[in-house]
């Protein structure tokens, strides 16, 4: 059953009991704060700093660290994808894989991902499925990456044995035409 919770949508009928639930770009705490709630294991991911219990860090592509893009709207504060070492500024980088690896999670029940421009980073790197169900923001409406590279990330999704459930292109936010809320399951 395909139910959009804080404006991700999932099939809540996937979810076991104690689920293990991966929020990566947690800001606001409104998805993470829910599932727990309900008893669910919830790691929270942001770049930013925030109040509450979360891991400051960045699922990137690499493993390492990087420069933060702030602007003037908070949700969308993102990496610079032309910085790899270590300053006053940076952040600490993980692939999805090396984050797992540390947290214990071999395989998660459901991972959302809104990073800002990110995505395409972090699915291209995948080597299997990392979870059952993947809730994506994509962020094609920002030009950080174009519609060649959606063809690319939805290809890959595919080649990892998921379906897509959700992914339309619309136009909210007032930002234009963007598959805001696409949910992959793995077959």
């Amino acid at each position: 059953m395909i139910e959009v919770i804080h404006e991700h949508s999932l099939d809540t009928s996937l979810l076991p009991d104690g689920a293990n639930i991966l929020d990566i770009g947690c800001s606001g705490f409104l998805f993470t704060d829910y599932f727990r709630s309900l008893g669910n294991n919830v790691h929270a991911l942001d770049i930013q700093e925030l109040q509450g219990e979360y891991h400051k860090l960045a699922i990137t592509n690499y493993s390492g660290f990087a420069d933060v893009y702030e602007c003037d709207d908070k949700h969308a504060t993102r990496l610079n994808r032309r910085f790899n070492k270590q300053s006053e500024s940076s952040i600490i980088t993980l692939t999805l894989q090396s984050f797992s690896n540390h947290v214990g999670i071999e395989f998660w029940d459901l991972i959302k991902m809104d990073v800002e421009g990110s995505e395409y980073e972090i699915i291209m790197s995948l080597e299997q499925p990392p979870a059952k169900q993947l809730s994506i923001e994509f962020h094609l409406h920002t030009g950080i990456y174009g519609e060649k590279e959606m063809i690319e990330m939805e290809s890959k999704l595919l080649s990892l044995g998921y379906i897509a459930l959700k992914h339309e292109k619309t136009s909210e936010h007032g930002a234009g035409f963007n598959y805001w809320d696409s949910l992959f399951v793995l077959k």
